[in-house]
């Protein structure tokens, strides 16, 4: 098995020029990993700040397994950024499947005092989430935006 994914290592490694070429890979022999953002759950907000649940799909196209390394983030909440980060996150998407991947973040309020009294007056809540899985020989950057009304 361990020999495998070296000789794996090797042919990726040898043509990942070719996939930075391309922005979907080379189509039959390596393509590149679609991920989409299935899942957002605002958590609970309070004067201090709040958390949040990304839920991501990453699949992988390919007829081999691809290693996953971690991923960044940067979360803005009706036009300010309140969150980034990074995470190592060491996982395998299998070959043809996909995987479900959490972010959970927690914010803080102190740095957007600005955001307040629009979110009390409208109990509205916008965000976009941007950032990149990392893979061993890339990132693959995904975004969403889209916002829900608070409950009085």
């Amino acid at each position: 098995m361990i020999k495998m994914i070296k000789k794996i290592m090797v042919i990726l490694a040898l043509i990942m020029p070719f996939i930075g070429c391309s922005s979907n890979g080379v189509k039959g022999l390596v393509e590149r990993p679609k991920v989409s953002i299935e899942k957002v759950k605002m958590g609970k907000l309070t004067l201090s700040g709040g958390s949040a649940n990304f839920l991501l799909k990453i699949e992988n196209p390919n007829h081999f397994p691809i290693p996953l390394s971690g991923f960044d983030y940067g979360l803005r909440l009706n036009g300010v950024e309140v969150a980034n980060g990074n995470r190592e996150r060491k996982t395998t998407i299998q070959a043809g499947e996909s995987k479900l991947v959490d972010i959970p973040i927690i914010f803080s309020f102190s740095n957007m005092i600005s955001l307040l009294p629009n979110l009390i007056n409208n109990r509205n809540l916008k965000y976009d989430l941007a950032g990149s899985i990392h893979f061993p020989w890339f990132n693959l950057p995904f975004s969403r935006s889209g916002g829900t009304s608070l409950s009085r």
